[in-house]
């Protein structure tokens, strides 16, 4: 990482800004999306009744908005079952995103988050080398801030970045604490945290969603990091803001975790896939 970049604009859409407001919700759109994910989530063609119980939507309301769907080709009925699953005109509406990577799929809410906290955000790739590498970051329109140089390496149970790596690791089951014990003593920490400390902030952000690094990896840099999750839980992707230690309120980087943790929560189902359930014997996973 770089120290200080002065009069540098983000790279996605230049000076200014512009971020949308939202309004009040259209309760038929929502109930379409929930009816979409519904049967995005099963393996199989559902019929009417399944649809409305998923998605929480009344049966006689599902079945209009199926019979809307199917009009605009977003779902395909399925004659002899009286089943539905998904229709090629999602393909025909989604094609612009595919062949975008995965930070120009980030992008938009990580512009979001570094203009509203004034933050320079990042996208980082969990290596299966124990490193993280940083594949793109947008800096706020704030004339100061972190600079990051473009494909930077970190060891991936550093700083905010590997203590959100740690906690899906864990969750997932397939990072022993004599393993992650290892990797953290390897860690050139600018402000050292004992190891049992670093164990505690993991679990924190286990249970919030998000971790955070208060200039402990690099000294007056706090850091605010959230995991994007396989089908297997595992972590591949993290998002990240970066700033000046002191420059957000307590309550401010609570909000900022918080922001992080949304950005995910919409990207990894649409990124990943919806993840697993993993049962007892999976979870065990100290071996």
């Amino acid at each position: 990482m770089q120290g200080v970049s002065s009069e540098e604009r983000s790279e996605a859409t230049g000076d200014r800004v512009t971020v949308m407001e939202v309004g009040r919700e259209v309760g038929a759109v929502t109930q379409a999306a929930a009816i979409l994910r519904a049967i995005a989530g099963s393996r199989e063609a559902l019929g009417v009744t399944a649809i409305a119980r998923a998605a929480g939507v009344s049966p006689s309301t599902t079945l209009n908005i199926l019979r809307t769907l199917v009009h605009e080709g977003f779902v395909a009925l399925v004659p002899d079952t009286k089943t539905y699953r998904l229709g090629l005109g999602l393909l025909e509406v989604a094609r612009p995103l595919l062949n975008r990577s995965d930070v120009e799929l980030l992008q938009p809410g990580l512009q979001q988050v570094a203009t509203e906290f004034e933050a320079t955000t990042t996208v980082w790739q969990v290596a299966p080398d124990d490193k993280a590498l940083l594949l793109g970051r947008i800096v706020p329109a704030s004339g100061i801030h972190i600079e990051f140089r473009l494909a930077t390496r970190l060891p991936a149970y550093a700083g905010a970045i590997g203590r959100t790596v740690a906690a899906a690791g864990q969750s997932a089951g397939v990072l022993p604490r004599a393993t992650l014990r290892t990797r953290f003593g390897a860690i050139r920490w600018h402000v050292p945290v004992p190891f049992e400390t670093f164990l505690e902030e993991v679990e924190a952000a286990a249970a919030r969603g998000y971790a955070v690094d208060r200039g402990h990896l690099v000294r007056g840099v706090t850091s605010v990091a959230a995991a994007l999750c396989d089908r297997h839980q595992r972590p591949r992707l993290v998002v990240a803001a970066h700033l000046f230690q002191g420059q957000l309120t307590q309550e401010r980087l609570e909000a900022l975790g918080l922001a992080l943790r949304g950005l995910v929560a919409a990207a990894q189902p649409a990124m990943f896939g919806v993840a697993e359930v993993l049962g007892p014997a999976r979870r065990g996973g100290g071996r």
